[in-house]
């Protein structure tokens, strides 16, 4: 299960909150959460990403970095 950090940066109209996830094989996998919204009209789209990282602080990095593009993209 992904654990996702909270204090995201907001990009554009959305907050970009990174996550990881450790594997059986102690690599780890990043995903990022991408919100905008309040309320009724909140929506969360979260990606996932196939690159397997040996450390916790590599993923986290890259789901911010894919974050922050995405963010700028839409």
């Amino acid at each position: 299960m992904f654990q996702f950090f909270k204090n995201a940066p907001k990009i554009s109209r959305y907050f970009v909150s990174p996550g990881v996830c450790q594997q059986a094989d102690g690599k780890f996998r990043s995903a990022v959460s991408l919100k905008s919204g309040q309320g009724a009209l909140a929506q969360d789209t979260i990606y996932t990403f196939s690159t397997l990282f040996e450390t916790a602080q590599e993923a986290v990095d890259h789901a911010t970095h894919e974050g922050m593009s995405l963010a700028l993209m839409r």
